[in-house]
């Protein structure tokens, strides 16, 4: 019975991070801890391997659908793998608790804001992002198979690659689900390119992952057999729910709760590393 709980979740989960491009990864580790007495180590093992086929079959959809930035995807995920690994060296510097605390109340604010109606919306054409987007560096992108354009600006978006990476780092928790409202709201990319180039992020680091805590011994065919199902099953439908897909504000409103979700989930695993020495 709890098998087909832990199924039902996982495909609910997966579902939904498809339809936001977070994956689910920072949903699903604290569920899978706290209401199911996972030991945290085999938890990540789980989460990632099921990670792994869902981000492949969603960025395969997106393929089709030619709606990934790959270039951008580049630009943000080379500087992350570096901004990673000098945030693990950072740990032993810096006041990691007290600092994921403010975080998880940044990601809670700016969750609070997206889900939050506007009652006034700035001009496109105005703000220091809109400056940014215009210096030296910056370049236009077309996908013509959408109709769609949008300016952007190389060396903010490799500097934001490098910030989430050491978040990443840092606080041992994926950076995945800060790409896709960045994307957004501080890039202006188009809601349907920025969530499928950030699940076309996540093969690169859910395989990583995976391959990281088989070799420490954390997956558990067992235990990560039925979550890879149950997420890959999420995928398809999320992805088949997409044809359906929400105005653009809607789809805002969906990602402001993913995030919510997400804070929570960053203040759960500070929970539960002050009680097992371990972060995810």
């Amino acid at each position: 019975m709890e098998e087909f709980i832990i199924f039902i979740v996982g495909a609910l989960v997966s579902g939904f991070g498809t339809i936001i491009g977070f994956g689910g990864g920072v949903f699903m580790v604290p569920i899978l801890i706290i209401f199911f007495g996972y030991n945290i180590e085999i938890a990540i093992g789980a989460t990632m391997s099921a990670l792994v086929p869902a981000s492949i079959i969603a960025s395969v959809f997106n393929l089709r659908d030619r709606s990934i930035d790959y270039l951008v995807g580049s630009l943000i995920q080379f500087p992350a793998v570096m901004g990673t690994v000098l945030g693990a060296f950072m740990v032993a510097f810096l006041p990691v608790s007290e600092l994921q605390i403010i975080f998880a109340l940044f990601v809670l604010v700016v969750g609070g804001f997206m889900v939050i109606p506007k009652k006034k919306k700035l001009a496109r054409h105005s703000g220091m992002m809109y400056r940014i987007r215009r210096a030296p560096t910056s370049f236009i992108r077309k996908n013509r198979a959408k109709h769609l354009a949008y300016r952007l600006n190389g060396g903010v978006v490799s500097v934001f690659g490098f910030a989430s990476g050491i978040i990443a780092g840092l606080f041992g928790i994926g950076g995945g689900f800060l790409q896709t409202p960045m994307m957004i709201k501080l890039f202006r990319m188009p809601s349907q390119i920025a969530t499928s180039t950030s699940l076309f992020i996540l093969v690169i680091t859910s395989f990583t992952g995976f391959i990281s805590h088989y070799l420490l011994g954390n997956v558990l065919w067992s235990r990560s057999l039925p979550l890879m199902a149950a997420f890959a099953l999420g995928a398809l439908a999320g992805n088949l729910m997409k044809k359906h897909r929400p105005p653009a504000q809607n789809l805002e409103k969906l990602i402001g709760l993913g995030l919510l979700l997400a804070g929570m989930g960053v203040v759960l695993n500070l929970l539960i590393k002050s009680n097992f020495g371990f972060s995810f």
